[in-house]
């Protein structure tokens, strides 16, 4: 979403690599670990900040209703769980929160999340599971298919903010956007949590020490319908906004799944992305590199409001500048975002 310094050296396959935007638009990528290039011509930095994170670009739109600034994350420990099942594994109790989720937020510069339980983990007697089950997942489709992407990052090419380990993931707090690095907990056994991390495969999930990361819950979430290319920004069971949008082409979908929103940027009102780009924990599942950056998915306005309602994007969500800024207003870092088929 924003015209950012390209990566050094070749993306991580022999996929097609597009060179720019669908529509005449810039891509938004996150660049490599080696880049140091200063932001292209017409990217400003939004406070003055480098930024590296690119997402897939998607312009168009301004009609509908309103909606503005983002609320930080709230530091407050999550209340005990309101229950709605509870179900037995061999010898887990596991809990299931309605609509909440719950956000761990990195205390420390680094975090390394570790691939791999602890050795604890299976002998944990009790633990909670965080959240509503997630909708069916374009990456464990592929997965199944034999025609899982890369993973990313990955060894041969890291990215900046973002990098693989021998025993999992390394990241940096804040973000290479500037924001607080925020993981979605999916759940809790003694004092480890699982969490779902920002990479590729989408969905892919890790292991924290709690003491590594402060927790707090949020009932928002962004709840985008493939079908119907309608998407909906709920604060519990209300619905705040409701819009139509574009969404991802058949050759560059737009990936189903659970995700979360890990950072927000500011942009130019009149600019291909609108006033304000949401980026999230989703990658693109049909491209490698993106414009010379990395394929993140992300909400964002747009320029070209007579696109709304179609499949034109090379991924990621478009909707009117109007609805961004009203969700952009309220939304907090972390807040899970459902897309179904």
């Amino acid at each position: 979403m924003s015209d950012l310094p390209p990566t050094d050296g070749p993306p991580p396959s022999d996929a097609t690599v597009p060179t720019g935007g669908d529509g005449g638009e810039p891509g938004f990528r996150i660049t490599s670990a080696e880049d140091t290039g200063a932001p292209t011509e017409g990217t400003p930095a939004p406070d003055g900040r480098r930024h590296t994170l690119v997402v897939v670009a998607v312009a168009a739109a301004v009609t509908l209703a309103a909606i503005g600034l983002f609320l930080a994350t709230r530091s407050d420990p999550p209340p005990p769980p309101t229950t709605t099942t509870t179900e037995s594994t061999t010898s887990t109790t596991q809990t299931t929160i309605s609509t909440s989720v719950v956000v761990a937020r990195a205390i420390q510069p680094t975090i390394q999340v570790t691939a791999t339980p602890p050795a604890s983990w299976d002998e944990e007697p009790t633990g909670v599971r965080y959240g509503p089950p997630p909708p069916p997942s374009s990456a464990e489709a592929l997965a199944a298919s034999g025609e899982a992407p890369v993973p990313l990052p990955n060894p041969e090419y890291p990215i900046q903010g973002r990098q693989s380990t021998p025993v999992g993931w390394m990241f940096d707090n804040p973000t290479s956007l500037g924001d607080p690095f925020v993981m979605l907990v999916t759940e809790q056994r003694g004092d480890h949590l699982q969490v779902q991390v920002p990479v590729r495969p989408n969905g892919t999930v890790g292991y924290v020490r709690t003491n590594e990361v402060e927790l707090s819950t949020i009932d928002q979430r962004l709840q985008l319908d493939l079908s119907d290319r309608r998407l909906r920004f709920l604060e519990g069971d209300v619905v705040v906004a409701d819009t139509e949008v574009v969404i991802g082409k058949e050759s560059t979908r737009t990936p189903t799944g659970r995700f979360y929103v890990t950072d927000e940027v500011p942009r130019d009102p009149d600019g291909a992305f609108g006033p304000l780009i949401l980026a999230t924990s989703a990658y693109s599942e049909q491209l490698d590199e993106f414009d010379d950056g990395v394929p993140v998915i992300a909400f964002h306005g747009t320029n070209q409001p007579e696109l709304i309602g179609s499949e034109a994007s090379n991924g990621c969500v478009r909707m009117p500048n109007e609805v961004v800024t009203l969700i952009g207003d309220r939304l907090q870092l972390g807040a899970r975002v459902d897309i179904t088929p």
